[in-house]
């Protein structure tokens, strides 16, 4: 039987509560792995676009920590076996309940928090198995909560800090001045640096639909020099895109600790790692960065046409055709109704013409022949007439041979 048992001091407590406050904003169940040297909480978000980790040192952020009946009191000693560990699953929101309204007890003298205890033991039998977290307070008071808890594999994101070519150091408190600025509606972060300043640019692509007009998006920038990076090695230009949100979430908690923030990225469309260690906490967050793979270092002196971690929506709307000298029409998944044509009195004005099966665009201004037959032509074309038809037709004309008309007339019977 696998168990664990650790205690915390109030400033630890405190440190955990602010620990599960930023997993929730990834996943709704944080992962607990337990080794003889260390504790890790992580959580990866649904998407599996972001994943967050808080490791905890077994000898310097606990006051005692026990894995395996094995107490842990000083570093450096012999790890356990790797097949020697404990993992599972909890709901962050069963431990906040636990953990919320304790900043409180710490001001109350008669009823302060003086530390932690949390047991698990996993047993042979389900149903026992149990995480008691237990406040022991002043005056003899002890609070013991009991939750449950399931089994899991954990799945940890793999990244090699050896292989990345720029990186960036920087006191949080700067970044958490800058995420003021960006509006709560932002999706996006797009970095990048040029003229000795790091660009932090938050935008949104949303547009709202219905009965609203359409809102265009809205772009904040924040500029920050580079002095003010205690490192800085990174490709001018070089723009990379992460979500807003879980940058703002990481911010938030490195200045809660008073932590430097380091970043690590290569180039776009790969992952980004911002890590900061502080009191025998090590965090690190790996993030999946946006933006065209294959983007040069020199970029447009256009602000806004540089953010090329922005996706490109295409309009959906009709565009005219201009005429070119071979034109090739293209085929559509489904066959809509189209006109019938008859052939025209000059076999020459369509000479090399293919039959083909075109989409009849909605309201053009353009008739719908003048785009495949001359202008002067137009008026020796009959009218087409459809009646009460419900079927597709399809048309021809006189240069195909006769097998395809055929089978074009039999079409157009249907």
């Amino acid at each position: 039987m696998t168990s664990l048992h650790f205690t915390l001091p109030p400033d630890a407590l405190l440190q955990l509560h602010d620990v599960l406050i930023c997993l929730a904003k990834f996943n709704e169940s944080v992962s607990i792995e337990a080794e003889a040297s260390f504790l890790r909480l992580s959580a990866l978000n649904p998407t599996k676009s972001a994943y967050a980790s808080f490791k905890f040192d077994a000898s310097t952020f606990f006051s005692q920590y026990m894995f395996g009946g094995a107490r842990r009191v000083a570093s450096g000693a012999a790890a356990g076996n790797a097949a020697d560990k404990l993992t599972c699953q909890i709901y962050i929101k069963a431990l906040l309940s636990v953990f919320r309204g304790r900043v409180s007890d710490f001001k109350d003298k008669e009823t302060a928090i003086e530390r932690c205890e949390v047991r698990l033991q996993d047993g042979p039998n389900e149903t026992q198995c149990r995480f008691i977290i237990q406040m022991i307070c002043r005056q003899g008071v002890v609070k013991t909560y009991k939750l449950t808890y399931e089994t899991a594999e954990i799945q940890h994101a793999l990244f090699d800090k050896s292989k990345t070519q720029n990186q960036w150091s920087i006191d949080s408190k700067y970044l958490r001045e800058i995420i003021d600025h960006f509006a709560p509606t932002a999706e996006q972060l797009d970095i990048f640096s040029e003229n000795n300043r790091v660009v932090f640019t938050s935008f949104t692509t949303k547009l709202v639909d219905g009965k609203q007009i359409l809102k265009q998006p809205v772009h904040t920038s924040v500029a920050i020099d580079t002095k003010d990076f205690d490192h800085f090695t990174v490709e001018d230009n070089l723009h990379v895109a992460i979500n807003v949100k879980d940058f703002k979430a990481i911010v938030i908690h490195a200045h809660s600790l008073n932590g430097d923030i380091v970043a690590r990225y290569t180039r776009p469309c790969r992952p980004m790692q911002l890590s900061y260690e502080v009191g025998g906490m090590a965090c690190a967050f790996t993030l999946m960065t946006r933006g065209e793979a294959g983007e040069a270092s020199s970029g447009s002196t256009n602000g806004n046409r540089e953010l090329s971690a922005r996706p490109y929506s295409r309009p959906t709307t009709v565009h005219p055709i201009e005429p070119t000298a071979n034109p090739q029409p293209e085929v559509p998944e489904s066959v809509p109704r189209t006109h019938s044509l008859q052939p025209p009195s000059q076999p020459g004005a369509r000479e090399g013409a293919q039959a083909s099966i075109l989409p009849h665009p909605p309201h053009q201004s353009v008739p719908f022949e003048s785009l495949f037959v001359p202008a002067d032509d137009d008026q020796q074309w009959d009218e087409p007439r459809y009646g009460d038809e419900d079927e597709d037709t399809l048309g021809w004309d006189t240069h195909m041979d006769q097998g395809v008309s055929k089978i074009s007339r039999l079409l157009r019977r249907v």
